[in-house]
Parts: C-alpha cells; structure tokens; sequence
C-alpha cells in the first residue's frame, strides 16, 4: 500500500468507516439515517472553529475589496508590486486570506472519504474494517425511518440540500463591493457558488447515495444556525459598543 493509500485509508476511511457503525449499533433504534445525523453532527463540530474563521475572512475580504482594487489597479503592471502591497493589506488588518481555501481543503477528502464509506463500506464484507473495540452489527438496514433507502439516490433529500445549500452561501458570503464588476472573476464564481452548485447538488442527488445528500443537508443546516448565531452575537456587541 503506497503512503497515499495508506493514510486515507487509516486516517480517513476507516475512523469515518469506525464512527458511523459504532453510532448505528450504539444508538437505539439502529436507524443509519439517524447514525449519519448525528456523525455529521460531530464532524461539524470538529471543523466549526476553522470553517468559522473562514467565513470571518471572507467577510473582512469584502470590506478591504475596495482597496484590493485600488491596489490591482495601481500596480496592474507589475506584478511582484502588487502581491507585496495585498500581504501587506491582509497583514494590516489582520486577514488571511488563505482560510477560505484551507477550509475546503479540509472538507473535500472528508467528503470523498464518506461517499466511499456510503457507497461501498455499508455492506457486509466490509464490515472486517471494525476496530477490536466496535462491536459488529453482522449487517446493516441501509432503510432509515422505514422509508429512505440510504444506498440509492434521492430527489426529496437532494431537494432539501440544494435549498439549505442556497441559504448557507447567501448567508456567510458578503455582498459585492460597490463599484464591482459583474463581470470579474470572484463576482462570477460567487454567483455560480450561489446559484449553480445547488442546481447541480440537486442533479447528482439522483445517482448519488443518498446517505451523502443526508450528509451535506444537516452540514448546510449547522452552518445556517451557527451562522445566524454568530449574526446575533455580532449585532449584541455592536449594540453594546
């Protein structure tokens, strides 16, 4: 096994793998819908600082845009100028611009490795996977609540995730600075982030486990209330200041 296998095998797969069995036969009811909720749940909590800090440097992105764009277009010719002067920016106030993407880094090889676990580690075989210490449940109701088959896709759920995907992405990114372009590339891509990307959640959510669609539906929905949270919390030391 090469070192990439390996650690996403034994730092990913496997304690996702190890988590959601353990959940599933320690949790009354044996639901793996419930099971998903709740290991979601756990995740969330995990990354909520940094994915916190990410939606603090986008929203402190969106305040200096104006002098970012003063400084692109005073030293657009030269370019060792300008990378200088936008570190210094960030540096000032304190702004790192970095932790938006650090924050996907994160998330998408977790994301790749739960796809993996609900597509292929719910059945039997893989099962031999368990660590010593959790118990095996011999098999798995991949049904949850009676009614959702977690193993096939889900237009109902998909639906779901693409609303609260929406709602999360209108709430933690900032409004465009005045004066920006429509047609510039951080405009463009927000208005796909906004718009596009559920859409396409709520297409792939026909072929795609639906245990994943539950996955990112109760991920949208913590960022929705943390982020609401986080408003008031604002708003209260606003008032008072």
């Amino acid at each position: 096994m090469n070192p990439f296998s390996f650690f996403y095998t034994q730092i990913l797969w496997r304690p996702l793998f190890n988590g959601l069995i353990g959940l599933y036969v320690g949790l009354p009811g044996h639901d793996l819908g419930i099971a998903i909720v709740v290991l979601t749940l756990i995740i969330r909590t995990i990354l909520a600082p940094l994915l916190s800090r990410a939606a603090e440097s986008q929203r402190a992105m969106a305040t200096l845009q104006p002098h970012v764009k003063k400084i692109q277009e005073g030293t657009k010719n030269n370019r060792e100028a300008q990378g200088k002067a936008l570190m210094a920016l960030y540096a000032e106030h304190k702004v790192n611009p970095f932790f938006t993407f650090l924050a996907l880094a994160v998330q998408l090889p977790i994301l790749i490795a739960l796809f993996q676990v609900f597509r292929q580690g719910l059945h039997p075989a893989s099962l031999v996977y368990l660590y010593s210490f959790i118990p095996s449940p011999g098999s798995l109701n991949p049904v949850s609540l009676g009614i959702i088959n977690l193993t096939a896709g889900n237009l109902f759920l998909g639906a779901i995730a693409a609303v609260t995907q929406y709602f999360q992405t209108k709430l933690v990114t900032p409004a465009p600075a005045a004066g920006s372009n429509k047609n510039d590339f951080a405009t463009m891509l927000q208005w796909q982030t906004t718009y596009i990307f559920p859409g396409l959640i709520l297409v792939w959510s026909y072929t795609l486990p639906a245990a994943l669609t539950l996955y990112w539906t109760v991920m949208n929905t913590f960022g929705i209330v943390q982020e609401l949270l986080a408003r008031r919390t604002r708003k209260n030391r606003s008032t008072a200041k």
